[in-house]
C-alpha cells in the first residue's frame, strides 16, 4: 500500500511540474506572422529576384510568406492584396504593379490594421515606400542621349503603363530631352505588352526604322524593351546610327550588350536584392508595431535604393562617376573656397 502511494505521489508530482512548466512556456510561443506578396509579374529578372529576395529574409526571421503573381492583369493583383486583407496577414507587400489602382485597397487594409510596404511605387496608405534613384539615373541617360544625338534628331520612347517609378523615368527623360527643340519625339510612347516584350519591342522599332530611317535614339523605361529594340536596330543596320538607353540590368539585356555589333547603349541598374531586402526589412519593423499609424509614424515613408550604370564598350563611362560628396560643411567649405580670400564666417 505504502509503495502505491509514493508511486501516486510520484506522478501527480510529475504532472504538477509538467502543468507548470507547459503554463510558463505557454505564453512565450508567438503565432507565426503570415505577410502576404503580391506580385504583378514574376517575367523578369529584376520581378523574380526581388520577390525571392523578400520570401527569403521574411522565412529566415521565421514568418509565412504567402507569395502571389498576377501574370501581368492588374485586376488580378488588386484581387490577391483584396485577399490577403481579408486573410488578416500581419502584413503585405506590394511589388510592382499600376500603382493607382491599389490606393482604395491599401485603404482598407489601413482600416484593418495591416502594414502596406511598397516596392516601386508611391502609396499614401503605405507604412513605407522603396523605389529607386529613377530620377537621377533616368537623367543621366538622357543627358547622354541628348549629346550621342548632337542635340538633334528624332527618337522614340517605350514604356508600361501605369508603374509608377516608370512615369518617374518617362517624366525625368522628358525633363532634360525638352529643352532641346530641334530633339522631337515621334508621336507618344509605346506602351509594350509585358507578355512578349522582345517581340513587341523589335516590331515597333522595326516598323520606326523603315518610316523614319534618319532615327537616332531609343529611350525604354525597362530593360526587356531594350533587347528587341537592339535587335531590330542591328537587322536594319543602324548601329551606327541609333542609340539606346533603358533601365533595368536584365540578363538578356547585357548579352546584347556584350556583342561586338550592339548599337551605343547605357543602362542603369536597379538591385533587385538590396531593394527586396529593404522592403523586408521595413516590413519586419512595421510588424513590431501595434498599429500601422504607430509605424508610419517611426518608419521613413520612402527609401529611395542608388542605381548603377554600364555601357556598351564604345562610352566613356566617366560620363556616370558619382559626383562629389562632402562629408561636413567644413570641407564644403574648403573645397568651394579655399583658393579665394573669402574667410569661414565660423
Amino acid at each position: 500500500m505504502g509503495k502505491l502511494i509514493l508511486k501516486s505521489l510520484a506522478i501527480l508530482s510529475l504532472l504538477t511540474v509538467l502543468t507548470f512548466s507547459f503554463s510558463f512556456v505557454t505564453p512565450v510561443l508567438a503565432k507565426q506572422k503570415v505577410v502576404g506578396v503580391s506580385n504583378l509579374w514574376l517575367g523578369n529578372d529584376w520581378n523574380a529576384r526581388c520577390n525571392q529576395t523578400i520570401i527569403d529574409y521574411l522565412e529566415k526571421q521565421g514568418c509565412k510568406v504567402i507569395s502571389t503573381n498576377a501574370g501581368g492583369n492588374t485586376s488580378k493583383q488588386k484581387a490577391d492584396v483584396e485577399n490577403f486583407v481579408s486573410m488578416k496577414v500581419d502584413g503585405i507587400v506590394i511589388k510592382g504593379g499600376e500603382g493607382d489602382a491599389f490606393l482604395d485597397v491599401s485603404k482598407k487594409a489601413w482600416e484593418a490594421n495591416i502594414p502596406v510596404v511598397t516596392v516601386i511605387m508611391f502609396l499614401p496608405y503605405a507604412v513605407h515606400n522603396s523605389v529607386e534613384d529613377s530620377w537621377q539615373g533616368s537623367t543621366n541617360l538622357a543627358v547622354w542621349l541628348v549629346n550621342q544625338m548632337r542635340g538633334s534628331g528624332k527618337y522614340i520612347g517605350m514604356d508600361a503603363a501605369g508603374w509608377h517609378t516608370l512615369e518617374v523615368r518617362k517624366r525625368s527623360f522628358g525633363e532634360v530631352l525638352r529643352w532641346f527643340p530641334e530633339v522631337k519625339m515621334i508621336g507618344k510612347y509605346h506602351e509594350v505588352d509585358p507578355s512578349d516584350p522582345i517581340n513587341n519591342a523589335y516590331k515597333i522599332t522595326k516598323a520606326t526604322l523603315r518610316a523614319h530611317p534618319d532615327l537616332k535614339g531609343i529611350a525604354t523605361t525597362w530593360g526587356l524593351p531594350a533587347v528587341g529594340a537592339i535587335k531590330a536596330i542591328k537587322e536594319m543596320k543602324k548601329e551606327k546610327q541609333v542609340s539606346v538607353i533603358s533601365i533595368d540590368q536584365e540578363a538578356a539585356l547585357l548579352a546584347e550588350m556584350h556583342k561586338p555589333d550592339c548599337p551605343a547603349t547605357v543602362v542603369v541598374g536597379i538591385e533587385p536584392i538590396v531593394q527586396g531586402t529593404a522592403a523586408a526589412k521595413a516590413m519586419e519593423a512595421a510588424m513590431n508595431f501595434k498599429t500601422v499609424q504607430e509605424a508610419k509614424a517611426n518608419l521613413p515613408t520612402l527609401s529611395v535604393i542608388g542605381v548603377s550604370y554600364v555601357g556598351t564598350k564604345d562610352v566613356n563611362m566617366d560620363d556616370f562617376k558619382p559626383k562629389k560628396i562632402y562629408e561636413s560643411v567644413d570641407a564644403c567649405w574648403d573645397g568651394n573656397f579655399s583658393s579665394t580670400t573669402l574667410k569661414k564666417p565660423w
